[in-house]
């Protein structure tokens, strides 16, 4: 098979990517190893209120699951309410139209087709149909990856994760915002509560890569957390489902490599500190798919520019938060070193912005 641009991953990224490339007449094939997209969920499902500037949610009630206008930040002895105004995704829902959508537009869309072998020299993605287990290979003049945090090809990739892991449960108690919780039990990250109507996303995230863990596991750290909503009255014993998955926190990686684009969680554009990607990967995956385009049409490899863009958006605010996560997580692994810095290290604080004197 023949292609002008083979996207691998029909998330945010991947179909943002396709849409973009169909929009402008481009033949892009869209790869992802899921028989059905955006299943399974492992996200909180919060996005900002500016998601409308690239996807009109408004379009498809169904894609939203419940508006939200504060975020509250819980760091043991005070609750401070800053401004929070976004959304709750229903993620499935979400993932299954942007594909298709850019179906619609013209892309062509292999779910259930796991991209096993990149071949740079030949130009080629090496596929095999999960269920048949019947392999293709397809051919492209441009490569756009958007598989996730997990790395292809030898290029620089995301080397910091957070290990996060999440509950749908029962939420007792109605709320127009989300709380993002820090405690001494989740090190180097923070707990999540995100209501979904009468149901909650609630989960933890936990940087395991150092020796600074405390002897705190993700999975200990998750029941406890669970136990302190649930003595709260936050939430109820019932546990709907349950996911889990990585979050790459090491900042922007190469996100180019000749005629390859990186995009999403493969780029490492997820924000250091809060963890938050969908924005970033609807932004990236469109960036993508008109750079990968005009190469296209104009015969001329443009993807420099893709990078000096994205680098142009991202790489400021990220090394920011890289510089934060490094100087405040350490200060942070009891009560009153979470009290004293948090307006330090969460950005929608105005102190986050203020240069150390």
């Amino acid at each position: 098979m023949k292609t002008e641009v083979a996207i691998i991953g029909a998330g945010p990224a991947g179909s943002a990517a396709a849409i973009a490339l169909s929009k402008k007449g481009i033949s892009n094939v869209l790869i992802d190893k899921r028989r059905k997209i955006g299943i399974p969920v492992q996200c909180a499902e919060f996005v900002p209120l500016n998601i409308n500037s690239y996807v009109d949610l408004n379009a498809v009630p169904s894609l939203i699951s419940q508006e939200i206008g504060f975020m509250d930040v819980d760091a043991g002895k005070v609750i401070r309410r800053v401004d929070g105004k976004g959304y709750i995704l229903n993620r499935d829902i979400f993932d299954s139209e942007l594909a298709s959508v850019a179906v619609g537009k013209g892309s062509r869309l292999l779910s259930g087709a796991r991209a096993y072998k990149i071949n740079p020299v030949k130009n080629s993605v090496e596929i095999l149909n999960v269920e048949e287990k019947i392999p293709d290979e397809i051919y492209y003049d441009y490569l756009i990856i958007a598989a996730g945090p997990k790395p292809y090809l030898d290029i620089p990739q995301n080397k910091t994760f957070i290990y996060a892991a999440q509950v749908k449960t029962e939420l007792l108690k109605a709320l127009d915002s989300v709380i993002c919780y820090f405690r001494a039990y989740i090190p180097y990250g923070y707990g999540w509560l995100f209501p979904k109507g009468r149901l909650a996303n609630v989960g933890i995230g936990i940087e395991k890569s150092g020796s600074y863990n405390g002897g705190f596991s993700l999975s200990g750290s998750l029941s406890r957390f669970i136990e302190e909503l649930r003595a709260g009255g936050l939430i109820g014993t019932k546990i709907i489902e349950k996911t889990s998955g990585l979050v790459p926190v090491s900042g922007l990686n190469e996100i180019t490599a000749g005629n390859i684009a990186l995009c999403g969680d493969s780029a490492g554009l997820t924000h250091p500190i809060t963890g938050a990607g969908i924005l970033s990967a609807v932004i990236s995956g469109e960036l993508a798919g008109d750079y990968a385009a005009e190469s296209v049409k104009k015969s001329k490899n443009l993807l420099s520019e893709y990078k000096e863009e994205i680098e142009s958006i991202f790489k400021k605010p990220f090394l920011t938060a890289l510089k934060k996560r490094a100087e405040l997580y350490p200060k942070m692994l009891d009560d009153a070193g979470i009290a004293e810095n948090i307006s330090r290290l969460w950005p929608s604080f105005d102190e986050y912005y203020k240069v150390k004197s």
